[in-house]
């Protein structure tokens, strides 16, 4: 294999690599942020629980059963997103990998390929040495 089509081909496996990254990195951030809405989320329904223990009036009223129908479809709702988050993230994650064992593949080809030309190319300087040596 030529080196200019090594190299084409080391270009195209780190584009596709670094956009599998770029796709992960977002994912990432997504998981993060509803992982972090869900703490708070568990936060203030700890907090909330404690005050609708003892408040009266809001029992009286109802509020509080409107509290906890609420915080159960809100925790319903970042749950199922978190779900579809990280089933993306499982599939990106595969091509990720896939991705990186190419770009690696091809830049060892790469290395290979011109550690056997600096070594072919040598061993002709070395020849043409010899050869200038004989003939004085």
């Amino acid at each position: 294999m030529k080196q200019d089509k090594l190299g084409q081909m080391t270009q195209v496996t780190e584009a596709v690599y670094l956009a599998e990254y770029r796709k992960v990195q977002s994912l990432l951030q997504e998981e993060a942020r509803l992982r972090g809405a869900l703490t708070r989320l568990n936060e203030q329904a700890d907090s909330e629980r404690k005050t609708l223990a003892t408040d009266m009036p809001m029992q009286t009223i109802g509020a509080d059963l409107l509290w906890q129908a609420w915080l159960v479809r809100s925790r319903k709702q970042l749950n199922i997103e978190l779900s579809q988050v990280l089933a993306k993230k499982t599939i990106v994650m595969e091509r990720i990998r896939r991705a990186f064992g190419r770009r690696n593949a091809v830049q060892s080809m790469s290395d290979r390929f011109c550690a056997d030309r600096e070594t072919a190319l040598r061993k002709k300087q070395l020849e043409r040495l010899l050869q200038s040596q004989d003939g004085v």
